[in-house]
């Protein structure tokens, strides 16, 4: 099965990335490596807008909302930068709206599972 990018782009409904690749894997299971399209962050230390590149973060996988019946995992390197106002010039990971530090699910998965537990929650009532 062939996968557009920019069909799979519209329907993951997420903010400031690009698909890179698309790979079908074991159990349905859809990995797509994606990048950010956004340049800068801010310092993790000082708290400036920082935009001198210093190369990718280790690669992060995130399990997101189902796209034709297939689980979807997104894998992500995140850009790394480094801050030239702070002493011993410290790299910082570039972070997106919609994952938070050190997840497992993105933001809208999380939400989805809340909802759906909700949701059975009050039907026993």
């Amino acid at each position: 099965m062939m996968f557009d990018t920019d069909t799979l782009q519209t329907l993951l409904n997420l903010p400031d990335l690009a698909i890179d690749r698309v790979v079908l894997g074991v159990r349905r299971t859809l990995q797509i490596h994606v990048h950010s399209t956004l340049e800068g962050t801010h310092c993790h230390r000082c708290g400036k807008p920082i935009d001198h590149g210093y190369g990718l973060g280790q690669e992060i996988k995130l399990r997101h909302l189902p796209v034709f019946d297939y689980h979807t995992v997104l894998v992500l390197r995140p850009k790394r930068y480094q801050c030239h106002s702070c002493e011993g010039r410290p790299t910082t990971s570039q972070m997106l709206s919609w994952y938070s530090p050190r997840a497992s699910v993105t933001k809208a998965l999380r939400a989805a599972n809340a909802a759906r537990v909700d949701q059975q929650y009050a039907s026993r009532m």
